[in-house]
């Protein structure tokens, strides 16, 4: 029988009372200080440009030259096409949620009506039904069905539920040319392609390009944004979009005020049109531009501190997405994922190698603001060194915690500089899963840059 609480020792109730007391104020993930890395080391990329200045060409004019050729085939490939990719590659989501349990944005679980819906909805036995090339007029994003909704595993694992909404495929920038192969049963979403990525668009978001449009768009030099989120608004101080880092305008003219651009609108017929607007030097340059440190630190600097955004959610960035948008306005068209991105040059493997001489080899042989680091899961870019330690610009989540059993997540949540052990004061991390040093499995020098085949596995 159990003894009643007035049957307590003094002591030992005030014992109760205090650990309840202790319990009540341990933090949440979410209020929890940032990591040592990001209060100590300085989040300013101009700190870490060599001691020779910034100004040295991290990549060569001749390999630079070939890598913005091959970004601006791939930029309007979608225009090119006279044929849909596979339907297996544009359809897997119904089989894949069909094998798992999926949560909702109320955490509970989705039931077989709902996909059933959405299957409805993508009508995969009349593909295609379009077959028309494309512009995205809006920040928008690529789905892996034809919903808006989120699609979570278990929201109760670390590293589940939110943000990680696997119907997420990827953001796209307003002026990205696409390729729409297939409208939904609603005709509310359509199949797009551009470059890097496939999925549903709403279609608001996009307009219909003819041959005089393409011609007019095409026949302009590119500028590319520096710097991210920058309000653009047309001739008449209508606001039309953010201008965002690894976005490309064509040029109408260049002012004594700035630049003139076009931007792609949708009319009430879902054709495309261009009006103009107006964009300041420092927002925006020539591509490509100049490949040295201290310009890849320029461009990286407005995305610094941002919050981390899963496959481009709220139109915010996650790892491989903040390098892709990074070294666009210099010409290289980095692949969308990480896992490929680990492939998207000069390899160096790390495999096999103690935590140490992995970074005693990357700090002998990579190039600062030139060099990825890859692990399965995440890329990182190669500053340079500080301290005889290697320091790294990355858009991370959280870093792998364990207590009393029970896995976690210590939060980051943004793009930051850190070390290759972020988080190795705490007393909770994961030991050796949780240090990324411990997981890094390739060194990528980008030049001579070989981009990975699309089809691959």
């Amino acid at each position: 029988m159990s003894r009643p609480m007035n049957a307590l020792r003094p002591a030992a109730l005030l014992l109760l009372l205090l650990l309840a007391a202790c319990a009540a104020k341990a933090p949440a993930p979410w209020d929890q200080p940032p990591v040592r890395d990001v209060l100590t080391l300085p989040q300013d990329l101009f700190a870490y440009l060599p001691p020779t200045g910034g100004g040295t060409l991290v990549l060569s004019p001749a390999v630079q030259a070939e890598m913005c050729r091959r970004l601006l085939a791939g930029h309007f490939g979608p225009w090119e096409r006279t044929a849909p990719p596979a339907a297996g590659d544009l359809f897997w989501g119904l089989e894949h949620f069909a094998q798992r349990p999926v949560y909702g944005e109320n955490l509970q679980r989705r039931g077989p009506a709902w996909l059933e819906h959405l299957r409805r909805l993508a009508l995969p036995g009349e593909f295609p039904n379009l077959g028309r090339p494309g512009i995205a007029v809006a920040p928008t994003s690529m789905r892996v069905l034809p919903t808006l909704e989120p699609a979570f595993a278990d929201p109760g694992k670390a590293g589940e539920g939110f943000p990680f909404d696997y119907m997420q495929n990827t953001a796209v920038w307003p002026g990205t040319p696409l390729y729409l192969s297939h409208l939904s049963a609603d005709g509310a979403f359509v199949l797009a392609l551009c470059r890097y990525a496939s999925g549903w668009i709403p279609v608001n978001d996009v307009a219909f390009t003819d041959p005089a449009f393409q011609k007019e768009y095409r026949a302009r030099p590119l500028l590319a944004v520096t710097r991210d989120r920058v309000p653009l608004r047309d001739g008449s101080g209508l606001f039309r979009f953010e201008a965002r880092v690894g976005m490309l305008l064509p040029l109408q003219a260049a002012t004594a005020e700035g630049y003139e651009v076009l931007l792609p609108v949708r009319e009430a017929s879902g054709r495309a049109a261009l009006v103009t607007a107006r964009i300041a030097p420092g927002d925006a340059e020539a591509l490509p531009l100049p490949a040295t440190a201290a310009n890849v630190a320029r461009v990286a600097s407005s995305m610094l501190g941002e919050p981390y955004g899963w496959g481009g959610l709220f139109g915010h960035r996650d790892c491989s997405a903040l390098l892709l948008d990074l070294y666009t306005p210099f010409g290289l068209g980095l692949p969308r994922n990480s896992r490929q991105q680990g492939k998207a040059g000069t390899v160096l493997p790390l495999d096999g190698l103690a935590d140490q001489d992995k970074e005693a080899l990357i700090l002998a042989k990579a190039a600062p603001f030139a060099s990825l680091l890859w692990k399965p899961g995440h890329i990182m870019l190669y500053l340079g060194s500080r301290g005889g330690r290697a320091m790294i610009l990355h858009d991370v989540w959280g870093l792998r915690t364990e207590e009393s059993g029970r896995e976690g997540r210590r939060l980051i949540g943004r793009v930051a500089v850190t070390t290759l052990t972020p988080g190795a004061e705490l007393p909770e991390l994961k030991r050796p899963e949780g240090l990324l040093l411990h997981g890094l499995r390739s060194l990528v020098l980008l030049a001579p840059f070989e981009p990975p085949d699309p089809d691959a596995p």
